[in-house]
């Protein structure tokens, strides 16, 4: 088919018409319901913290918990409600996608390898492990949700009741669908953390808080 189209294109040329051209939109980005790329993210007036590469709705029925390095950068953010809690990570990914096919089985590996437990399931963002991870002698519920975007991956690991109790986890999960990752166009090595920053509204209760603490982390 693609030997007589190229015949067809040649004998319009032949006789001065110029051949149909079909264009072909190409797009990488990909529709969903959340968590978003910043090119899709719907707009609205709702309340953001913005982390730089991570932009997070406001919840007050949530703390937000940083982990702030010894340089005063921003390492990780996290969401805790009643005794669970939900980390977000994110990372540069290749054009491709799969990302997270190939973080995934990382994670089982090294579950299985410490002595835990993990299952897959299909769940609402897709495939994602549920687990019961070895941690100082005993053994703990947590629950890994991945993302594949745009040259982004974003992973999110619920540990406590929202685990396992799918009531509980509902609000963690639509906190995470409204998640917007915002890219960047720095190149990075895929898998690496992808930069986050002090949003301006924190910045001094950080500052505050990380006088009277000593663990590398801040609530906020």
């Amino acid at each position: 088919m693609l030997g007589r189209r190229k015949k067809i294109d040649r004998a319009l040329r032949e006789r001065g018409v110029p051949p149909e051209v079909t264009h072909v939109e190409r797009d990488d980005r990909k529709t969903t319901a959340g968590p978003y790329d910043i090119l899709d993210a719907p707009g609205g007036d709702e309340p953001t913290l913005d982390f730089g590469a991570l932009i997070v709705p406001v919840d007050p029925r949530f703390e937000v918990r940083l982990e702030i390095a010894t340089d005063g950068s921003v390492g990780g953010v996290s969401l805790m409600r009643d005794g669970s809690i939900l980390q977000l990570g994110v990372f540069a990914a290749p054009r491709s996608g799969g990302a997270w096919d190939d973080i995934r089985s990382d994670i089982s590996s090294e579950i299985e390898r410490n002595g835990g437990r993990r299952e897959q399931i299909d769940g609402e963002f897709g495939p994602e492990l549920r687990a019961a991870i070895v941690n100082d002698g005993g053994t703990q519920d947590a629950r890994f949700i991945g993302v594949d975007g745009p040259r982004w991956f974003l992973r999110a690991l619920i540990a406590g009741p929202a685990a396992i109790d799918d009531d509980v986890a509902a609000d963690f999960l639509e906190l995470f669908r409204r998640v917007v990752v915002n890219r960047g166009t720095e190149p990075k090595p895929v898998r690496e953390p992808l930069t986050l920053q002090l949003p301006a509204a924190l910045a001094s209760q950080v500052e505050e808080a990380a006088s009277e603490r000593d663990d590398g982390t801040v609530e906020a």
